[in-house]
């Protein structure tokens, strides 16, 4: 139980880690890894749901998820009605993968700022 705990942390601590496994095994298969990157990208997004979660919880403390939640259907409303106003009749998959990508996109910022705010955070707390 404890190894399984310790993969599935290491696996929340470092997200990007399934992307790089996803993109091996597609390579192994044959699939040229540009050709699955979008792939990628969407089996990770939810991981990075998960660890931008756990980040933000660590260093605000609670509420977190209802800003997180926040910002995903902010960004759906903004992505649907930008969508409405471009194509009069748009496709419900086509926009859903858009917004998905742009979650992973958001979600890579959001976690990299916050690994850097945790940090920053530390080392100040570790200095006094």
């Amino acid at each position: 139980m404890g190894v399984i705990t310790t993969i599935f942390g290491g696996l929340l601590l470092f997200p990007y880690v399934v992307t790089l496994i996803f993109l091996i095994v597609m390579r192994k298969r044959g699939r040229a890894p540009s050709s699955v990157i979008g792939l990628a990208a969407d089996i990770t997004t939810p991981v990075l749901f998960i660890t931008v979660y756990i980040i933000f919880r660590t260093i605000i403390g609670e509420g977190a998820g209802v800003y997180i939640v926040g910002v995903a259907l902010l960004i759906a409303i903004v992505s649907v009605v930008l969508e409405r106003m471009k194509v009069k009749e748009f496709q419900i998959t086509r926009l859903l993968r858009k917004t998905w990508r742009l979650y992973f996109l958001v979600l890579t910022v959001s976690y990299i700022l916050l690994m850097l705010i945790g940090i920053i955070m530390k080392v100040i707390e570790y200095m006094t």
